[in-house]
């Protein structure tokens, strides 16, 4: 690749300005948990970057009810909403549900009105102790009967969601407290979604987060990204799961396309080749690639980043150490039609992953649609530098725009004001979150951003053997 091409491709790295969106992170209770992982707590979060931070997971209990996952599960809530503190704009949700969670309790809980009930009660009580500003619903996945299902599942979750919208807005405010944020996590594609009622769920959330990620992975017996932005050609194996078919199969057009996020993983993806000759996209694999700082399977955007690092460094001194002493054995490159990156290391581990570049593809694709933002599950997997999460806020552009929330939000001081003749509901006024955007602050650092992004480019492009 020229420089002169290199450098039309980094504009995509330049802010879009126009309406300001948001960008919500999810924060693992297991962020802290890998060796190698640069120093990661909630103090250590870029914050100027991030709108909205969801912290993953509570559950369902047996007895219906909101249960902190693990009892030391306090304490990172309590470090995620002192962040407001300095960030008054920005706001926190508890997500409820995540894989590993028995999923039948879901089932059950939205079963009859009594259980609706308890629920609700219990979730609202435990959102206000903990002072959350609201609650993200991760169900995997209705009327799926190999987790629990039911065929009643996706009708009660909407009437779970209406009632858990009512006593959301019947809630009597108290101090600074605003209206509950509630959103649902959604899959990336038809298989799951079909149980997902979305235009009638999207009258109860203030948004939508699309898991579009792990669209590919271990269970195929072909190499592929987890997340490609296009699909295959047709009649090729695993045509139809893609970003843009998880966009197009989960968004449907009579529901404001503000009222959706595009989810992004901060992680990539790894398979053990079948044959060590055959390397580009589609080659066959014989099963997940072996564990580093996450499961088999897959890795992080830090781990990849080291790894390219050292590939490219000239001195052996200026490597760093790896504690699975891998190294990289086929440079990385582009596919053009997944916009992803891949490479192989150690001769016979093929890893798919993204990069700042890579993500301002995507997040083009999503501002073009109309989106209202972007989630990233997990935060704790980008780089020291939070480079992912750079070029994601670069690309949306600065600030946030509260007025793409679905609902009216009133804080209780606000609502003693209100109109008290106001019927159906809350009067439409600016919460504190209303946050002007942040435009002025932010041009000033958009040279800089810029020049980063460049050299991320450059830097991926040096090491992949492009720039002549």
């Amino acid at each position: 690749m020229k420089l002169s091409s290199l450098l039309a491709g980094a504009t995509l790295l330049v802010p879009m300005l126009g309406h300001a969106q948001r960008l919500i992170g999810y924060y693992s209770r297991t962020a802290a948990d890998c060796k190698d992982r640069p120093d990661f707590t909630p103090k250590s979060l870029p914050i100027d970057l991030y709108t909205h931070l969801n912290f993953g997971f509570a559950s369902i209990t047996s007895e219906g009810v909101i249960k902190s996952a693990f009892p030391d599960d306090f304490w990172t809530y309590a470090e995620l909403n002192e962040l407001k503190a300095t960030k008054p704009t920005l706001r926190t949700a508890i997500t409820i549900g995540g894989w590993e969670m028995d999923m039948a309790e879901y089932s059950k809980m939205v079963a009859t009105p009594a259980t609706r009930e308890k629920f609700i009660k219990s979730a609202m009580e435990f959102v206000r102790k903990h002072k959350f500003d609201g609650i993200d619903f991760d169900w995997e996945y209705p009327s799926d009967n190999r987790r629990g299902g039911h065929v009643d599942d996706p009708q009660n979750f909407v009437t779970f969601m209406k009632e858990m919208r009512d006593a959301a807005n019947n809630e009597k405010l108290t101090g600074d407290q605003e209206r509950l944020i509630l959103s649902i996590a959604l899959p990336g594609g038809p298989f799951h979604g079909q149980y997902f009622l979305v235009p009638q769920l999207a009258q109860y959330v203030n948004w939508f987060n699309i898991m579009a990620y792990n669209l590919h992975g271990q269970w195929e017996q072909q190499v592929f990204c987890a997340a490609p932005l296009s699909d295959p050609a047709i009649g090729t194996p695993y045509y139809g799961y893609s970003l843009v078919n998880a966009v197009e199969s989960m968004a449907p057009r009579t529901v404001d396309p503000r009222k959706f996020n595009l989810g992004l993983s901060m992680s990539g993806v790894t398979f053990t080749l079948g044959d060590k000759s055959k390397t580009n996209m589609g080659a066959p694999a014989v099963g997940p690639g072996k564990a580093g700082c996450q499961e088999n399977g897959a890795m992080a955007f830090f781990e990849a980043q080291k790894l390219v690092k050292n590939f490219a460094a000239k001195d052996p001194k200026d490597q760093v150490p790896d504690p699975w002493n891998r190294k990289i054995t086929q440079g990385p490159q582009m596919d053009e039609l997944s916009k992803c990156m891949y490479m192989v290391v150690d001769n016979d581990q093929w890893v798919g992953f993204d990069t700042p570049e890579t993500f301002a593809y995507k997040v083009k694709y999503l501002k073009d649609y109309g989106f209202g933002g972007v989630s990233v599950w997990s935060m704790d997997s980008d780089s020291a530098n939070h480079d992912l999460a750079r070029s994601i806020r670069h690309n949306l552009g600065e600030g946030y725009a509260p007025d793409h929330d679905s609902t009216p939000k009133q804080s209780a001081k606000d609502e003693k004001v209100a109109d008290s003749s106001t019927e159906g509901g809350e009067t439409p006024e600016k919460s504190k979150s209303s946050g002007k955007s942040k435009m002025a602050s932010g041009a000033k650092d958009h040279i800089q951003h810029l020049m980063n992004g460049l050299a991320l480019v450059v830097f991926l492009s040096i090491s992949a053997g492009l720039l002549i």
